[in-house]
Parts: C-alpha cells; structure tokens; sequence
C-alpha cells in the first residue's frame, strides 16, 4: 500500500495546480484520470501528423468508456463518452498534450458531419450518435480556454480517414466548417454494412440515419424511432420479451442537451474570431452569431413548459403532464417522449445558462432537484412516470419488454455523470438569478458533493471512481463519463 500511496502522490504531483495543491476529495476524483487514461494496443487512436508542434505520443493514448467492461478491444473508446469526461480527465487535471491528440485523432475520423459512436481504431467506426460531434467540439472550445494556447489547435493539422480513397491533411478549423457545414445542408445516409455485421438487434430501418437544422428555429435535428443516437441509448435485445429492435429511448427529433450544445459551441467560435476560426459563415443559416440568436430566440417557445397549456409553441399541449421543465426533445416520432422529464436539459443550462430567461431555468433545476436528485445521481426519467421503472438488471430474462436484457438502462436507475452538469447548472442560474439563489445552490453543490466524497472514500476500485449508476438495490459498475 505504500509504493500505491506513493504512486498516487507522484501522479497528483504532475497534474495541474487546482489538482496538485486541491483537496482529498479532489484528488481522489482525478485519480480516475490516470486508471482511464493509457495507450492500449487492441484500441489505437488514428493517426496523428508528424507535424505536429509539440511531437505527439507515440503510442497516443486513449479514454476508457468504463472500467471494467470497457476498457479494450472496440469497445474501449466511445466518441461520446470520450468527449462528456475529456473536460474532467484531461483538462482540468492538466493533461492537455494527451487532450490535443485524442481530439485530432477523433477529428481525423468526422464522416457525415458526425463524430464515431464507437472508434474501433477509426477505420471500422460506428457513426449512429448525433451528439458526439456537439461533445467533441465543446471540447475543442474548453481546450483552448484551459490550455490557453490562443486556439492554436484550430490551425493544428488533422489525419483525415475519410474524404476520399487517400489520406488527406487539412486544419482542424476545416474538419469543424465540414462537421457544421454536413449539419446546416442536412443529410440521410445509412451505416456501411448495415446489419447484424455491426449491430445483431437493430431493426433494418435503425440503420438508417438523418441529421440537419430546422432553418426557422435553428434547431439541430435527426434520428427515427429505431435508433437511438445519444447517450440514453439502449437498444431492446430481448426476442422473448418482445423488445428486439425497439430503442427504449430513441429521442430522436431535437435532443435540448444537443441543441443547447450546439448554441454554446457556436456562440463560442463567433467570439473566436476569424483570425482563430476563419469560417464564420455557415450556409444557408448565414453567420454563426445569426444560428446562434436564432436558437436563442426559439429555446423557450419551444422547450420550456411553464403551464398546462404547454410550451409557448406546442403541437400537443394536451401530453403536458409536468410544468416548469423544459421538454426533453421535440418533435420526436413517439411524441409524448417529448414531454417526458429527464435530466438532459441539466447539460444544456451548465454549458448554456444564456440560452433561456434565468428564472425559468431555476424553476426548472429545482424540479429537477425534487424530482431526480438521489443520493449520488440523477434519475434518468421522472418516477411518477408511468415508463419508470427504476431497479436495472442486464440479466433479466423475464417476459416483461420493459425490463428484460436491461431494457430500462435509462428508464429510471439514477446515473452519476449528469449531477455535475446539474450542479454547474444550478450554480450557474443561482448567480444570475441572484444572491439568495447562489447561496441556496452553493449548499445544494456542497451536499451532493460530501455524499460523492463519502462513496469514493469506500468505494472498492481503491477510492478512485464513482459509480456510473445506482438503481433502488444500488447496483452499478464504473465508467470514466
């Protein structure tokens, strides 16, 4: 125990000062940053330019999406994951060498204006998640502002896998123009080799993928009823039960974790400037000040339910079953989904507090607070749901659609990840809304905070994870996100 001790003080040595000089609890969070983070034969990142000042790793390191079930092979490395905990891992903690490769290694596999789901090395990458490149790019922004590097980054050159049959080098500002540019055209496409090659349960029509922008409210939007392309992305597998095929999830339609991601990246690379992002126009939506409004002006007519009447735009008010949130997507194939509270809109008010009016945010965190706030996550749907159903159990056999083969990952069982997003959101509002507010949420942060502290202090993987989720029998294992 004392050569780990040891170790353990010599890694917390070299990470950056908020680190080094930091708390326990602190350094006990980012030591998650080093049992995540090492280069893994059988999970490569793509290639990076030789070019590059300074020198890249050799071999380039990689995040794990969990331990220990995702740690090697093509299951190690998740765009999406990668990208939610990169701001965690590797900024914060001062690892920003590693953080720059890992995001031009990424960047060198974009097809379809999209960010791979699943790596696999770059060559056999899975592109069926429409959030990954929204992650990818808010970590691009966080990088310049943590590294303070004046957005070198931008002009640093990426390996591309993808534009044709040979590999071609261009800056990282075109693989972003690309990305927004795929997105503001809009495009359909299907997964090459789809089928049970690349996803056993997947309906036919699953494969099947669509992105693009709502030109009059800006709004970035894709997907069907048979995928599921963000995070709350579990595909039924279970013949017996009836659910094979069917997403529990799909949230297709507009995401409000994507668009308040998108909002925020594009009003950051608008204050970049054009000396540091050249392409400050997007065609048809014009600059990227005028999506960015755009978005802004539309964000609450559209998304927030203050009443029974529903949102200020609603196509069905009457599925309004819970006021002062904000819906969780809109125009989704299933429709009442839209309405459904989940936590993702946490994720939008932590990287977008501006996007909406701020006491409509509150009232909506503290929702959120009463409703989904256990005691280390976020449920992830509200429990007087009727689709709530909050004990997960991946072995479950049974005959019940809802629950077997774990169908209900994201039907309830509270997750970790999102309460950091709801304390920065909450913290964030509580200051604009005003002192009283900031001081409530200042106690809210410290007591979630101390219950974390207390987990990771017993935790069995030696005090250096969080659970990934906990359900009403607390079960749940570790990811890095």
């Amino acid at each position: 125990m004392a050569a780990s001790a040891a170790l353990q003080q010599q890694a917390v040595s070299l990470m950056s000062p908020f680190i080094s000089t930091g708390s326990d609890f602190v350094k006990k969070l980012a030591m998650g940053s080093v049992i995540h983070t090492s280069a893994v034969p059988s999970a490569p990142l793509p290639p990076l330019s030789p070019a590059l000042s300074p020198p890249p790793s050799h071999p380039s390191p990689t995040l794990a999406a969990g331990l220990p079930h995702f740690s090697t092979g093509y299951m190690r490395s998740w765009g999406r994951d990668t990208f939610i905990s990169l701001r965690g891992m590797l900024l914060v903690t001062g690892r920003f060498l590693e953080a720059r490769d890992i995001i031009l290694g990424y960047a060198g596999t974009l097809r379809h204006g999209l960010i791979p789901n699943l790596l696999d090395g770059g060559k056999n990458a899975r592109f069926n998640c429409r959030d990954a490149v929204w992650w990818w790019l808010r970590a691009i922004l966080d990088y310049i502002e943590m590294a303070e590097d004046a957005g070198q980054i931008m002009k640093d050159p990426v390996v591309r896998l993808y534009p044709g049959e040979e590999e071609t080098v261009q800056p990282l500002e075109d693989v972003v123009s690309e990305a927004l540019a795929v997105h503001a055209t809009g495009l359909q496409f299907r997964e090459r080799n789809a089928g049970v090659k690349i996803d056993e349960h997947m309906k036919d029509e699953g494969f099947n993928n669509q992105i693009g922008v709502d030109k009059e409210t800006g709004f970035v939007f894709g997907g069907n009823i048979s995928n599921c392309g963000t995070w709350m992305d579990k595909m039924g597998s279970s013949a017996q039960a009836g659910n094979k095929g069917d997403p529990s999830s799909p949230r297709d339609g507009s995401a409000v974790e994507i668009v308040g991601l998108s909002y925020s990246c594009l009003r950051d690379l608008a204050r970049l400037g054009g000396e540091v992002y050249r392409h400050q126009e997007v065609a048809p939506l014009g600059t990227l000040t005028t999506w960015a409004d755009r978005i802004k002006d539309n964000f609450d007519k559209y998304f927030w339910v203050g009443s029974k009447s529903g949102a200020e735009v609603d196509k069905k008010p009457e599925f309004t079953n819970k006021v002062l949130i904000y819906k969780d997507t809109l125009n989704s194939g299933n429709l009442f989904t839209d309405y459904q509270l989940r936590p993702n809109y946490a994720i939008t008010l932590a990287v977008a507090p501006d996007i909406t009016d701020p006491h409509h945010a509150w009232a909506a965190l503290k929702t959120m607070q009463e409703s989904l706030l256990g005691p280390l996550g976020l449920a992830t749907l509200d429990p007087t749901d009727w689709a709530y159903r909050g004990d997960y159990d991946n072995s479950n056999c049974s005959s019940d659609r809802t629950l077997a083969h774990g169908a209900n990952y994201h039907q309830g069982p509270e997750w970790v990840w999102p309460v950091g997003f709801f304390l920065r959101a909450l913290l964030k509002v509580g200051k604009l809304v005003g002192e009283p507010e900031y001081q409530s949420a200042v106690s809210v942060a410290n007591s979630v905070l101390a219950r974390h502290y207390s987990h990771l202090c017993s935790s069995p993987w030696l005090g250096r994870c969080l659970a990934s989720l906990t359900s009403r029998v607390q079960t749940g294992y570790f990811r890095s996100a």
